[in-house]
C-alpha cells in the first residue's frame, strides 16, 4: 500500500463517526456471543445486511434527494453541501447525529420485535457490518484510492456518475442492484451525456 493510501485509510479508520460504528460492531458481537444460541442467528445476521442494503438505497433516493428531505431537512442540507463539495471530508461521512439515535433505535425496536436480544444484536451485526462497508465505499469513491477488485473500481465511476452526470440516477453506492430493480440506472430520456467524460476523469 503506498504511504498516500496508508495516510488515507487512518484518516478513515481515525474518524469519530467510523469508530461509533466500530464500536458498536463490537457492543452487538459481544451481546450476540454471550446470549443463548438460536437456529435463527445467521439468519438475523443475513437480514441485517439486507436492512441496510435496503436504507441505503431509500435513505439516499428519499431522504437525501427526495420528498422525504423535508422530513430531516439538516440531512437533505449535509448531503446538498457533499454534492457541492464531494471532496471536503467534512460531509462524506453519515455524522454521528444520526448514527447514534439510528443504532439505537433499530436495535431497540429489533429486539423488541423478535422478543431477543439474542437474535437483535445479531441483526444488528449484520447492519453494522454492512454500514461499515457502506461509509468506505464512499469514503474511496472520493479519495485517490484505487480500489482492489475489477467490481470496486466500476462501482467506484459508478458512484460518480450520481455526482458528474445526473443526481437523480445512480443511487447505489456499494452496489447498483435497487437502481437497476427499480429503473434509476439509467439518464431520462433526452438527458444529455455530455459529462460522461467529467465522471470518468474525476474517478481516475
Amino acid at each position: 500500500m503506498k504511504s498516500k493510501e496508508k495516510q488515507l485509510v487512518k484518516e478513515f479508520a481515525s474518524d469519530s463517526r467510523v469508530l461509533f460504528i466500530t464500536f458498536m460492531l463490537i457492543v452487538y458481537m459481544v451481546v450476540t456471543l454471550i446470549t443463548p444460541y438460536s437456529r435463527w442467528t445467521w439468519s438475523a445476521v443475513l437480514g441485517g445486511l439486507l436492512v441496510f442494503f435496503i436504507v441505503e438505497y431509500v435513505s439516499h433516493r428519499f431522504i437525501l434527494h427526495g420528498w422525504l428531505s423535508r422530513i430531516m431537512p439538516k440531512a437533505h442540507k449535509g448531503h446538498d453541501n457533499h454534492h457541492k463539495n464531494p471532496q471536503d471530508f467534512k460531509d462524506m461521512l453519515t455524522p454521528n447525529s444520526y448514527n447514534v439515535p439510528v443504532h439505537l433505535l433499530f436495535w431497540l425496536v429489533f429486539t423488541l420485535a423478535f422478543q431477543s436480544i439474542h437474535l437483535g444484536s445479531a441483526l444488528m451485526f449484520g447492519v453494522g457490518v454492512y454500514h461499515l462497508l457502506y461509509e468506505w465505499v464512499h469514503y474511496v469513491s472520493h479519495r485517490p484510492i484505487t480500489p482492489r477488485t475489477r467490481f470496486g473500481k466500476w462501482m467506484k465511476k459508478y458512484h460518480l456518475l450520481h455526482h458528474f452526470k445526473d443526481s437523480q440516477h445512480y443511487f447505489g453506492v456499494t452496489n447498483p442492484a435497487l437502481d437497476m430493480i427499480l429503473g434509476t440506472d439509467q439518464l431520462p430520456a433526452g438527458m444529455p451525456s455530455s459529462a460522461e467524460g467529467s465522471a470518468a476523469k474525476k474517478s481516475s
